[in-house]
């Protein structure tokens, strides 16, 4: 299965989800609201992409929705490198 680009989720420890897999591992821990509506479509759509009847992508985005309702999603500062590329881009325009 393709990876995506990884993200980072907080459950008890730090979890990084780059694949199916990795987010179907996740979804099996105990998540802050277990029975909250995005993260059973989550499931169910992880279960659907495993069966071939949806796209990964779709699965993944739905994954992410549901870590990021939860609080779980935490974003990356940008790295100074990222950072000075900004910087140029931005005197560029």
């Amino acid at each position: 299965m393709p990876a995506f680009i990884p993200i980072t989720i907080y459950l008890d420890r730090s979890m990084l989800v780059a694949s199916i897999p990795d987010a179907a591992k996740a979804l099996q821990q105990p998540w802050p609201f277990m029975d909250k509506p995005s993260r059973l479509e989550a499931i169910r759509m992880i279960e659907e992409c495993l069966a071939g009847h949806c796209t990964q992508q779709a699965a993944f985005d739905a994954f992410k929705a549901a870590a990021s309702e939860q609080g779980l999603l935490r974003q990356k500062p940008p790295s100074a490198g990222l950072r000075k590329f900004d910087g140029v881009a931005e005197d560029l325009m």
